[in-house]
């Protein structure tokens, strides 16, 4: 690919990372985003699909020649978070802002599409560009699943992930689990309301809720010590007066977990501690657990091929990292894994002597410095996957 092409491709997805996180739209409301990914294969004259998902738009490189089907993903949605940056680009949208660098993630998956565009004459196979609404509503994947998203026959996939812990020029990988699972739970405790002169006539909900936290900060201990797994309670709610002794309360939290056998040991373990404290104490405790992701799960053979390619183009002995442990986050990509084989890597976007803010805070402030990085990555990726003989 010619330097000039190269250009082209990393300077729309500067452009396109920038337009997105000025103008940012929750889960399943990307329309701006998804037309303005139209307007761009419009341009480079790649045919796609539009409303996949709602939102969602997949776009197909058919170069003519067998071989491979392969896919690359990304994902649309930003977040209910009010942006505290001083880009000139930052979030005009109050309240809502790219704050997991799903920006970051579309420019770079256009940015290939342009690329490849250009290079189809040294291409084989049809790769398969997957832009994703709803990363952030535990749906997005499974929608566009269900809507016939991978019905080009795909083979594989790949995406990436920001992470501002890794300097900009590197990326890390490993097989098998690269992430957790995210399980919400909530506890519904009823007690009995009194008022606080006398508290024989009551059981309070808040107390009984408490007692249940404390239990709770114990189960993990309860797993081997080779496993990996959080409980974390989140939010207590119970009473409004302070003369009144509550009759209900509530408390949230999240189960994150790699093993499966794990998460469900935690599920029933929380559910028997609640309720055994609730009933010691005169109340009942109701436990609603709503299923989040499962695992990102490399493909051993698909992460080699990430390693492989990133040598290609990264600074040698610097640019691949190894990681030791999965990342306790999680990604709805995983859904794509249960369908076909894939892998994901993370792409680092850390400032040189600087903070870019956490994912998910108000101040994340990506080194724009990964676009190149990610750009160049799935391109070495697909061109490993996808070069001519």
């Amino acid at each position: 690919m010619s330097a000039v092409t190269h250009a082209g491709a990393l300077a729309t997805a500067v452009a396109v990372r920038r337009s997105i996180h000025q103008h940012p739209e929750l889960s399943f409301e990307e329309h701006r985003t998804s037309r303005l990914i139209q307007e761009h294969l419009d341009r480079i004259g790649l045919p796609y699909r539009a409303g996949v998902a709602g939102t969602g738009v997949v776009a197909t490189l058919a170069t003519g020649r067998p071989g491979p089907v392969t896919a690359f993903r990304a994902d649309l949605d930003a977040l209910p978070i009010a942006e505290d940056t001083e880009q000139p680009f930052r979030s005009t949208v109050p309240g809502v802002m790219h704050a997991c660098g799903h920006d970051l993630h579309t420019g770079i998956l256009l940015g290939l599409a342009e690329r490849l565009v250009a290079e189809a004459a040294a291409l084989s196979g049809t790769i398969v560009f997957v832009f994703q609404p709803g990363e952030e509503a535990n749906g997005g994947a499974q929608r566009v699943i269900d809507a016939g998203g991978l019905a080009a026959g795909v083979e594989r996939i790949f995406a990436l992930h920001v992470v501002p812990e890794l300097p900009t020029g590197s990326i890390a990988v490993r097989d098998g689990a690269l992430t957790a699972t995210d399980d919400e739970f909530e506890i519904a405790v009823a007690g009995r309301e009194a008022h606080s002169s006398q508290p024989e006539l009551g059981v309070n909900a808040l107390s009984v809720a408490a007692r249940i936290v404390t239990a709770l900060d114990g189960l993990c201990a309860t797993l081997s010590p080779f496993s990996v797994a959080t409980l974390t309670v989140a939010s207590v709610h119970g009473g409004e007066a302070v003369n009144v002794i509550p009759g209900s309360a509530e408390v949230r939290g999240m189960i994150r977990c790699v093993e499966s056998a794990d998460k469900l040991e935690l599920r029933e373990r929380l559910v028997t501690t609640a309720e055994a404290i609730a009933a010691s104490m005169g109340a009942w405790a109701t436990v609603r657990i709503v299923e989040g992701f499962p695992p990102v799960v490399n493909d051993p053979d698909l992460a080699a091929t990430v390693r492989a390619a990133a040598r290609d183009v990264l600074v040698p002995g610097a640019g691949v990292i190894e990681l030791e442990r999965p990342h306790l986050g999680s990604e709805d990509f995983a859904y794509y894994q249960q369908v076909v084989p894939g892998a994901m890597f993370m792409l680092g976007c850390g400032r040189p002597g600087a903070t870019a803010g956490g994912l998910h805070t108000p101040t994340f402030d990506p080194d724009e410095g990964a676009l190149a990085v990610g750009l160049a990555v799935f391109g070495a990726i697909a061109h490993r996957v996808h070069g001519a003989t």
